[in-house]
C-alpha cells in the first residue's frame, strides 16, 4: 500500500527560521542541500506554522525564467496575489495609461518571453510612469526593493525555492545570485527571505545565512517509521506473534541477519539509503504490506543504483495508466488536468482522478499556479528518471502536444476582449513554456520539421485546431509582417 510520506525532525533549522520572526531586523536565509534533500519539506512546515500564527507569507517556486527581470514580474505578481493591496497594483494600472508602446516593443526585442514584466518594470524606470519613490531606482532589484519597502510594515515571509543550477542556463542562475545578494543587502527590515537552492551563493555575504539541509539521522528515520509504521504491515517476532511495525518489538524474520532488533532495522535503513529523505520516501513508496525485510534486503549498496532501484519499484507499483500519465507528462515542469488529458490521451475526469491519486501518496505534489488552476509537479528527480527512460520519440512527440496545447490557450488568451486578459502573467508564463519546449527540441531538429511536428500534433488532439496555434506561435515569437515561422523561431532561438 502506498502511502503519504510524514514531516520529520529538523527541528534545529526550522527553529532558526522561526527566530528570525522575533528579530527586529530583515533576515536572509538560504537552506541548502542536494534535490531531495528535503528543503521543499521544510519551507512547506515553515509556511503552514507562519500562516497558523498569522505571519503573511509569498511563495515562489522559480521555475526555469530567461532572465532576472521575468524571476523579478513573476515574484511581484505572487506579491500582488497574496497581498493585493500592494503597491505594484497601482503600478500595473498606471503603465496601462501611459505610453509604453515603444518599451514593449524594445522588451519583446530583447526577450520575446518576457512581455508584459518588461512592460512595466522598464516603463517604471524610464520615468513613463511618474512615481517619486520610484525615482532612484537604477534597475529590477531596486524596482523591487521600491515596491516592497511601500507595502505594509507587518512582518512578511518570502519563500522562494527550486534555485538549483541544474535547472537552469549559467548565466540565469549567475544572474538570480546577483539578484539574491543585492536583496540580501537592500531588502526591508520586516521582510525575512527563505530561498531553497542546490549551492551556495554569497557564501562571503554578510546579511546571508546558510542552512544545509542533509541525510535524516538514526532518531529522524525512527521517527519516520514510527509514523508510517501502521501503514507498513506486520512482522513477526521471536516469539512467534506479529506486531506492527510501528513498534518494532524486535526481530525481523526472512532477513540475512538474525536476531535484528528495532535499531538495526534503523541502522539498516539508514546504511542502504544514506539518510536521503529522498530516498526514504521512495523505500516507504515501495514497502508492501508483509515485506519490510525484503524491501531492505533487496536495496544495492551503491547510491546511483539505489535511486535507480527504488525509482523503478515506484513504477513497479503504479498501475498502467498512472505509470503512462507519469512518463508522458515528465517533460513538463508544471501540468493541471486537461494538459495532462491532453498528453496521456486519457479523459479530464481521467487525468484528475489519476493526479489526485499520485498526490495522496507523496510522488506528486500540488504548486501554486499563476493560473490559479489545480497545478502539479513531480520531484525533479524522478522527472530526470522519467525523462531517462524515454528519451526519442516518445520525448520528442510529448514536447510537440505541449507546444501545441500551450500555443492553442496562447491564442485564445490573447484574442480576449480586455486588456487586463491579454496582457496577464499567464501570457508570459504560456511564452516561456512554449519557448523551453522548443529549444528541448531545435537541439536535434530544423525549426520547420519542429513546426510540422507541432501541427502534426493537432491532428490527434480534440479542440485544438491549426490555425490557432500557429497564430498563437506568431504572438509568443512576435513575428511581424510576412516571415515564415520556421526561420523566425530558429534566427531568435539562434
Amino acid at each position: 500500500m502506498s502511502i503519504a510520506v510524514p514531516f520529520v525532525n529538523r527541528k534545529e533549522e526550522l527553529g532558526k527560521l522561526q527566530n528570525s520572526l522575533q528579530s527586529g531586523t530583515g533576515d536572509f536565509h538560504v537552506l541548502v542541500g542536494p534535490s531531495g534533500s528535503g528543503k521543499s519539506a521544510l519551507l512547506d512546515r515553515f509556511q503552514e506554522q507562519c500562516q497558523e500564527d498569522g505571519v503573511r507569507t509569498v511563495r515562489h517556486d522559480i521555475g526555469e525564467p530567461k532572465s532576472e527581470a521575468a524571476f523579478i514580474y513573476r515574484l511581484l505578481e505572487k506579491w500582488d496575489q497574496a497581498l493585493p493591496s500592494s503597491k505594484w497594483d497601482s503600478i500595473k494600472e498606471r503603465v496601462k495609461s501611459a505610453n509604453t508602446e515603444p518599451l514593449v516593443q524594445a522588451a519583446k526585442f530583447a526577450d520575446p518571453a518576457l512581455g508584459t514584466g518588461a512592460r512595466i518594470i522598464n516603463a517604471a524606470l524610464s520615468g513613463a510612469v511618474e512615481d517619486e519613490s520610484l525615482s532612484n531606482a537604477t534597475d529590477e532589484v531596486d524596482f523591487l526593493i521600491n515596491v516592497l519597502d511601500a507595502s505594509l510594515d507587518e512582518r512578511t515571509v518570502v519563500i522562494i525555492d527550486q534555485f538549483d543550477e541544474r535547472r537552469l542556463t549559467e548565466p540565469v542562475s549567475q544572474d538570480l545570485g546577483r539578484v539574491f545578494r543585492e536583496i540580501a543587502r537592500k531588502s526591508p527590515a520586516n521582510i525575512v527571505w527563505c530561498i531553497g537552492s542546490d549551492h551556495e551563493f554569497g557564501k562571503y555575504e554578510d546579511k546571508i545565512n546558510h542552512l544545509r539541509v542533509g541525510p535524516l539521522d538514526s532518531a529522524a528515520i525512527e521517527e519516520l517509521l514510527d509514523k508510517t509504521g501502521a501503514y507498513l504491515g506486520e512482522a513477526e517476532t521471536d516469539g512467534g506473534q506479529t506486531e506492527n511495525t510501528a513498534s518494532f518489538v524486535t526481530e525481523i524474520t526472512n532477513f540475512e541477519g538474525p536476531n535484528l532488533t528495532k535499531q538495526g532495522l534503523v541502522d539498516e535503513i539508514k546504511t542502504r539509503t544514506k539518510g536521503h529523505p529522498f530516498m526514504l520516501a521512495l523505500f516507504l513508496q515501495t514497502v508492501r504490506d508483509e515485506d519490510i525485510s525484503y524491501a531492505i534486503r533487496d536495496l544495492p549498496m551503491s547510491h546511483q543504483r539505489i535511486r535507480d532501484h527504488l525509482e523503478g519499484r515506484l513504477l513497479d507499483r503504479l498501475d498502467p495508466q498512472e505509470e503512462d500519465l507519469m512518463r508522458d507528462v515528465c517533460v513538463l515542469e508544471q501540468f493541471d488536468s486537461k494538459l495532462a488529458a491532453h498528453l496521456s490521451g486519457n479523459t479530464v475526469a481521467e487525468a484528475r482522478r489519476i493526479l489526485t491519486n499520485l498526490k495522496e501518496r507523496s510522488i506528486i505534489r500540488e504548486v501554486e499556479s499563476i493560473s490559479g488552476k489545480q497545478t502539479f509537479r513531480t520531484h525533479d528527480l524522478i522527472r530526470e528518471y522519467l525523462q531517462g527512460e524515454i528519451m526519442g520519440a516518445r520525448e520528442r512527440q510529448s514536447r510537440y502536444i505541449s507546444i501545441a496545447v500551450f500555443s492553442s490557450r496562447l491564442y485564445e488568451l490573447t484574442n480576449q476582449s480586455t486588456e487586463e486578459v491579454a496582457a496577464g502573467p499567464e501570457i508570459d508564463s504560456l511564452r516561456e513554456h512554449i519557448k523551453l519546449h522548443f529549444e528541448k527540441v531545435l537541439a536535434n531538429e530544423e525549426a520547420a520539421s519542429v513546426v510540422s511536428s507541432v501541427y502534426s500534433a493537432c491532428q490527434d488532439l480534440d479542440y485544438i485546431q491549426q490555425s490557432n496555434v500557429e497564430d498563437g506561435l506568431t504572438h509568443c515569437y512576435s513575428i511581424q509582417g510576412s516571415v515564415p515561422l520556421p526561420e523566425a523561431i530558429e534566427s531568435i532561438s539562434e
